[in-house]
């Protein structure tokens, strides 16, 4: 059975606090209450681009913030059967396009499969 948008929440709780500083404890929390949307309109976004998405094309599309963002793609690609995957190319290499800054990010699609 294939999920859709309307199917989710993804996640009950939010990834873990990345490095369990108080810090990054609190950042957490305070996403908590936000994060399934988010990751929601991430998903979307990213479906609804014909040539993929990169992280920073999401962030600049959807004004996200950098940490916000990169979350919810690892939140995405992580989940049973993952929501988002990286473009894989012909010859089996992944997909790149610059970024805003000049580097090269992932390529990422929708898995057609759950999306």
């Amino acid at each position: 059975m294939t999920a859709s948008l309307t199917d989710l929440p993804l996640f009950n709780t939010v990834s873990p606090a990345h490095n369990g500083t108080e810090t990054s404890k609190a950042a957490a929390k305070a996403i908590k209450p936000s994060a399934n949307a988010i990751a929601r309109k991430v998903l979307s976004y990213v479906a609804a681009s014909p040539q993929g998405a990169t992280c920073d094309e999401v962030e600049a599309g959807l004004n996200l913030k950098h940490q916000t963002c990169s979350a919810r793609f690892s939140d995405l690609s992580k989940c049973e059967p993952p929501y988002l995957v990286k473009c894989q190319q012909p010859d089996g290499s992944y997909l790149k396009r610059k970024t805003r800054s000049g580097t090269l990010a992932f390529v990422w699609i929708a898995n057609r499969e759950v999306a």
